[in-house]
C-alpha cells in the first residue's frame, strides 16, 4: 500500500498540477495586492503579475524536469 501511494504522490501530472495549481493561486494573490491593497492600475498590474509569474512558471516547470 505504501509502495502504491508513493507512486501516486511521484506522479508527473500530480507534480504538474501542483505547479500549475499554486501559480494560479499565487496570480490571484499578487492580483489583489496590487490592485486593491496598493491601488495600482489594473492594466499595469495584471500585465506585471502575468508576466512575471509566466516567466517564474517556466523555470519552475525546468526544475522540476518537465522542460528539458
Amino acid at each position: 500500500m505504501k509502495e502504491k501511494i508513493v507512486r501516486i504522490a511521484n506522479h508527473p501530472f500530480l507534480k504538474y498540477s501542483w505547479v500549475g495549481g499554486l501559480f494560479s493561486i499565487l496570480n490571484i494573490v499578487f492580483v489583489w495586492l496590487l490592485i486593491d491593497i496598493f491601488h495600482f492600475s489594473t492594466l499595469i498590474s495584471t500585465t506585471f503579475v502575468v508576466g512575471c509569474l509566466f516567466v517564474a512558471k517556466y523555470f519552475a516547470y525546468k526544475l522540476t524536469g518537465f522542460i528539458g
